[in-house]
């Protein structure tokens, strides 16, 4: 109402009830931030969004395909693997090299789309000096050039092909 005395009261009735409201609102960002970290972490703890799950159609990430084959976990419990072996071929200076790691964690871009890949203990070896397949094997360790460094990091969008091998420790 454009009469003063009721937009008077109304501020009023506003003023009288402001720590409600502000609890309201504060209540509100607060559950919009911690809700969702729940309901991923039972999700995942309950394995609500594997492949093999009864429930996988509503709680799978469909937009997520990458993140379940780096990380493996739609294997079931007892044969969740231990490492997870990145082989990816990149072009550097118009030769084709091969980059073999264990990979440590991978990142999305803003889209969602696999954007990097961090490896440890990464070796590489050129293509174009591998040897023919009739040659002896066991002599394959020394193709490859260890990298030095900590954490190697692989942009996918350089990689021409990418090979995932999940590896269970036995003991």
């Amino acid at each position: 109402s454009s009469v003063p005395a009721s937009q008077t009261k109304a501020a009023q009735a506003v003023v009288e009830q402001f720590t409600w409201i502000a609890f309201y609102f504060v209540s509100l960002f607060a559950a919009s931030a911690i809700l969702p970290i729940f309901a991923r972490r039972a999700i995942s703890t309950y394995r609500l969004d594997r492949a093999d799950s009864r429930w996988s159609g509503i709680f799978r990430f469909h937009d997520a395909p990458w993140y379940y084959l780096l990380s493996g976990v739609d294997f079931p419990e007892e044969e969740q693997p231990d490492l997870v072996f990145i082989s990816a071929i990149v072009e550097v200076a118009k030769e084709a090299v091969l980059y073999v790691g264990v990979l440590d964690v991978f990142y999305f871009d803003s889209d969602g789309q696999l954007d990097r890949l961090i490896l440890q203990n990464v070796s590489r070896r050129p293509l174009a000096r591998d040897k023919a397949s009739t040659q002896v094997e066991g002599a394959g360790k020394e193709r490859f050039y260890p990298i030095d460094g900590d954490y190697f990091v692989l942009r996918y969008s350089e990689a021409v092909t990418l090979n995932v091998q999940y590896v269970k420790l036995t003991a």
